[in-house]
């Protein structure tokens, strides 16, 4: 069954405003968590999750705008809103990578690389993700109205996503082997869980530009892979929400299976 270009755009747009909602409470309670800690690094990670946020607000936004025009319910400008939209969203979601960096910098500070080199890896990590802001915004203004969604910066933001979220996963490694309660093992689990899935979401969209146009799903462009990008972003929300938040009732449930596991013990 062949979908049309309009109805393709409202998936698109009711898919990514789901996503926003998600993105939106996490980033909250990350700045809840903040506000009641007050430390740098919870800080870090809630304003790497804002741009995210903003990411997603621009994606959902021109999407919608794409759609009211294709459905003739607004005037057509001749601009390509959903291609300008994905631009911004890859230019945002450039700088969360470097504060997803910056977290994992001072989270893991005792770490060898980050002991012996301080920031240095940090401003290496803003400086390539920099370049990913500025090959965007070249596109962006050499082809507007129709701004160009190429492969280049994408499959370069992958690489770069894959830097920061691998990161991440590298250094949650050892904590997790060290911890000795369940709760803080199952917080460290997610935590991993989530840049797995984060890098998955970049990796799905780079699949589906290259696939858009020998795969095509629901008779042309918008192929699986993009909405799968969406599942896997809910599943990273999801886990960073338990890991990063780690909710009392999450708490409490591998707090009382732990004590009922020492109580079968004696």
């Amino acid at each position: 069954m062949a979908f049309s270009e309009a109805q393709k755009l409202f998936m698109a747009t009711i898919t990514e405003g789901i996503v926003l909602v998600f993105v939106t409470f996490v980033v909250a309670m990350l700045y809840v968590r903040y506000a009641k800690r007050k430390r740098t690094a919870a800080l870090a990670l809630a304003v790497a999750f804002s741009f995210w946020d903003i990411a997603i607000i621009c994606l959902f936004v021109m999407r919608l705008l794409s759609y009211l025009t294709v459905s003739d319910r607004m005037i057509d400008y001749g601009i390509s809103f959903s291609d300008f939209g994905i631009n911004l969203g890859y230019i945002f979601s450039a700088i969360s990578n470097v504060f997803i960096f910056i977290f994992c910098a001072i989270v893991f500070t005792q770490s060898p690389i980050f002991r012996k080199t301080g920031m240095f890896p940090v401003i290496v990590v803003g400086a390539l993700n920099g370049i990913t802001v500025g090959m965007l915004i070249g596109n962006t203004i050499n082809t507007w109205p129709s701004p160009a969604y190429e492969l280049g910066p994408t499959v370069y933001h992958l690489l770069l996503t894959f830097l920061s979220f691998g990161a991440l996963i590298f250094f949650t490694r050892q904590p997790f082997r060290q911890s000795t309660s369940r709760w803080e093992k199952a917080g460290f689990r997610f935590i991993i869980l989530s840049g797995i899935f984060g890098i998955l979401i970049y990796l799905s969209f780079a699949i589906d530009v290259v696939m858009g146009d020998f795969v095509p799903f629901f008779g042309g462009g918008y192929t699986i892979f993009f909405f799968f990008a969406y599942v896997y972003a809910l599943f990273m929300l999801s886990f960073a929400y338990l890991g990063y938040v780690m909710p009392d009732f999450v708490r409490n449930f591998y707090k009382e299976q732990e004590e009922k596991a020492e109580v079968k013990s004696e």
